[in-house]
């Protein structure tokens, strides 16, 4: 098989694209901001000396007209340089998915299992990401990070909600790009009798406050908390040896570039 053997390149860490496109939007964004205060300083920096000095002439105390007008600007600044919330979402996605790096790899002391991290795959149809990828003795796992604390989270039966919108098609994608990833490493890896027929199976690990009644199957996707993910990925069935193993590994490390 063509491409480079695991271990090889540097490894992809996890939410390193999220981080770029964080600091990428945060760049840009106190550019235009410094600009935009820069211009409008020209009437709130007059306006909040006026407001001191009326404070400190009704007052008669020229230190709590000056403590007013350091309070407006300061409180102009603090308004003026918040982070927008789509750039903190950005960041607590990029944290989640660092979140659940660090469990998957225990994986690796506790069962030989190997994850991949911040890959793109692109080899049939329409490209997608993959978050994560854990290639172990027990078969293959697709992993997805889900930020969602602060979000109405809930899990009826076999059907999920976020902010009462149902997560379906959510599913659905991840199981059809589990299977096609699975299609193209049985080819890759076809070379080792041993490894057979590919089956990647989808873990969707879920950072929200309060969340119940997991693990759950939804759709075809095993839903955990992240502190659950090594208990669920470390079955007692043996499917590869050490070897084989290392032949999918491969695969994978030849059909997902880092994103």
């Amino acid at each position: 098989m063509p491409g480079r053997a695991a271990g090889e390149s540097r490894p992809r860490a996890a939410g390193a694209s999220l981080r770029s496109e964080y600091e990428d939007g945060r760049r840009q964004w106190a550019a235009r901001r410094r600009r935009t205060v820069f211009l409008s300083a020209l009437w709130w920096a007059p306006a909040a000396v006026v407001i001191g000095l009326l404070a400190g002439i009704g007052t008669h105390y020229a230190a709590f007209g000056l403590l007013v007008t350091v309070l407006a600007l300061a409180g102009v600044m603090d308004v003026a340089f918040r982070r927008p919330e789509s750039l903190d979402r950005i960041k607590a996605r990029a944290d989640a998915e660092s979140s659940t790096a660090r469990t998957l790899s225990l994986l690796k002391v506790r069962g030989g299992g190997f994850a991949l991290h911040d890959r793109l795959f692109g080899s049939s149809g329409e490209p997608f990401e993959v978050e994560h990828l854990v290639v172990s003795p027990r078969g293959v796992f697709l992993v997805d990070s889900k930020e969602w604390h602060g979000f109405d989270v809930r899990l009826l039966g076999t059907e999920l909600y976020v902010n009462h919108v149902h997560q379906g098609t959510a599913l659905k994608d991840m199981v059809a790009h589990a299977q096609a990833l699975g299609e193209a490493l049985t080819a890759a890896a076809g070379a080792d009798e041993e490894v057979g027929v590919v089956s990647v199976s989808c873990v969707l690990a879920v950072h929200a406050a309060g969340l119940t009644g997991t693990p759950r199957v939804m759709g075809g996707v095993i839903v955990v908390r992240p502190e659950q993910l090594v208990a669920v990925l470390r079955s007692p069935d043996l499917r590869w040896s050490p070897g084989a193993t290392k032949h999918v590994l491969d695969a994978a490390e030849y059909l997902l570039p880092p994103r």
